[in-house]
């Protein structure tokens, strides 16, 4: 089925996986980039270079690479799933705090 959502690539192979396993990943990877555009200081970008930079990587260029792909992979995965018509209950409402807690 996967092939029907996105064209195979030559010589990449086709993969099964469980939709959940797909959902729970654009969940983390949209919150991921949530919190890159939610950076007004710098500080996160500055965190992923520094990273970029202890592996090894060019600082700017990998962290363009990664914020960018954080986010284009989320939505991908999330229109791959809508496109099949499945529907993948998220995590992070479990860990909401309740408006009783907050108040």
């Amino acid at each position: 089925m996967a092939s029907s959502v996105f064209p195979p690539v030559p010589g990449e192979p086709d993969v099964c996986v469980p939709a959940s396993l797909i959902g729970g990943a654009a969940e983390i990877l949209a919150l991921v980039g949530d919190m890159a555009g939610h950076d007004r200081d710098g500080t996160f970008r500055a965190r992923v270079e520094d990273f970029m930079d202890e592996i090894g990587a060019e600082p700017r260029a990998a962290a363009d690479w990664l914020l960018g792909s954080v986010r284009r992979l989320a939505r991908e995965a999330e229109e791959a799933l809508a496109r099949e018509g499945v529907a993948v209950d998220r995590e992070l409402p479990c860990y909401w705090r309740s408006r009783r807690a907050l108040g």
